[in-house]
């Protein structure tokens, strides 16, 4: 945007995110995150409601004052709870409708699930949202402070920089553009071949890749560890991201409950991240998830701008088309992998049954979502435990 990089898919950082915020420091950016004020809010039956204080959540109307308090009462369980264990033999659909009750599900928690899960709504693991909401719990002192969420300075591309320049400098060297055909182990050597058609030769090997593609490269390696990885269902997402000369609402992260839209939330960025020294316009993400095969991924940008648009008009009706100022859609095939009941035990390790070679993938960091912080963790730990001795 006006020359500066803008994320693909929307990113912000929780105050307990340590392990990223540690290594921000070490790598002397630190000062590049940034903290603000955040807000939540929820579209319900096409009206808004803010929903980020205590106070917020007593003012919601469509809901008993029972089930409000059960469901404030259920972020501080789940905020201070750790033991998440026993949360991993209970689908999150039972343990919620029986911390909050079903009123309060079916008005919050129902189409956050359907519509990210599809078909298993009611398999997904209550240790996976448990941890959804204890994350972003930790973004607050106490239950009366206000909440925090945080960003970087430039955005991502910060950290990236950040991270090759270290790289770079201890003598590792990054190659781009350079796509991963077949892995062969000769002896004990690893040969890569790349879309060039180049090999290239390693001691060590390490797969910081989706599983269903690590399945793919390793089908001739290993083929029943292959099929054990590619036995983890892994949903798609496509994300719209608008940039508008006007706001949509206050709120950074607006979760939606209405039968007239498709997604489940919006994230207004700027709201979060104003952005005012790049340029005076909003930055709005709007995404999707589902399987491959959903007619979403087949549309066009043209056809799925109009409809994402849409999304925008019942939630804002002043909203006009002139209002866009660019638009881009963005698909990944494995965004989200479907963490249903009992999934602490199919987590992949790191270390595979192939020598020398490890695997790191988000679903590792188990009950974590996808959290840049929690793979780095892992990351430091696969290296401490398999690496610093090699």
């Amino acid at each position: 945007m006006n020359g500066h990089t803008v994320e693909k898919y929307y990113h912000f950082i929780c105050g307990g995110d340590h392990k990223l915020l540690e290594l921000a420091s070490r790598l002397d950016i630190g000062d590049k995150v940034k903290f603000q004020e955040s807000k939540t809010a929820l579209f319900f039956n096409g009206r808004y409601y803010p929903f980020t204080t205590p106070l917020d959540l007593m003012r919601f109307s469509p809901i008993s004052l029972r089930s409000r308090l059960r469901f404030g009462f259920n972020i501080l369980y789940s905020k201070y709870t750790k033991e998440w264990q026993k949360l991993d033999t209970l689908s999150g659909y039972e343990w919620l409708c029986q911390r909050i009750g079903e009123e309060a599900y079916n008005a919050v928690w129902d189409p956050l699930l359907k519509i990210k899960f599809g078909k298993y709504y009611d398999r997904i693991s209550a240790a996976w949202v448990w941890h959804r909401i204890h994350r972003v719990a930790t973004s607050r002192k106490s239950p009366l402070s206000k909440e925090k969420m945080g960003y970087f300075e430039g955005g991502s591309q910060t950290l990236i920089t950040a991270l090759k320049g270290h790289i770079e400098e201890a003598g590792g060297v990054i190659g781009l553009n350079s796509k991963i055909q077949n892995i062969t182990k000769e002896d004990q050597t690893f040969k890569l071949i790349l879309g060039s058609g180049q090999p290239v030769s390693f001691d060590i090997v390490v797969l910081a890749i989706p599983l269903p593609v690590a399945a793919e490269l390793l089908k001739g390696l290993d083929p029943g560890y292959a099929r054990d990885l590619s036995s983890i269902i892994f949903f798609g997402v496509v994300c719209g991201l608008f940039r508008l000369k006007e706001k949509v609402n206050q709120a950074f992260w607006l979760n939606i409950n209405d039968s007239r839209i498709a997604a489940n939330g919006l994230i207004e960025y700027t709201n979060l991240n104003p952005l005012e020294e790049i340029s005076p316009d909003k930055i709005v993400y709007i995404p999707l998830y589902g399987p491959i095969e959903d007619i979403w991924f087949s549309m066009d940008e043209e056809s799925l701008r109009r409809e994402f648009f849409n999304m925008l008009k019942i939630i804002k009706p002043s909203l006009e088309e002139d209002a866009v100022v660019d638009f881009r859609v963005f698909k990944s095939s494995h965004a989200q992998a479907i963490c249903t009941v009992g999934f602490k035990d199919r987590v992949p390790s790191v270390a595979t049954p192939i020598k020398n070679l490890f695997l790191l993938d988000s679903t590792q960091v188990f009950p974590s979502d996808r959290a840049l912080s929690a793979l780095i963790g892992l990351a430091e730990k696969m290296v401490a435990e398999n690496l610093s001795r090699q």
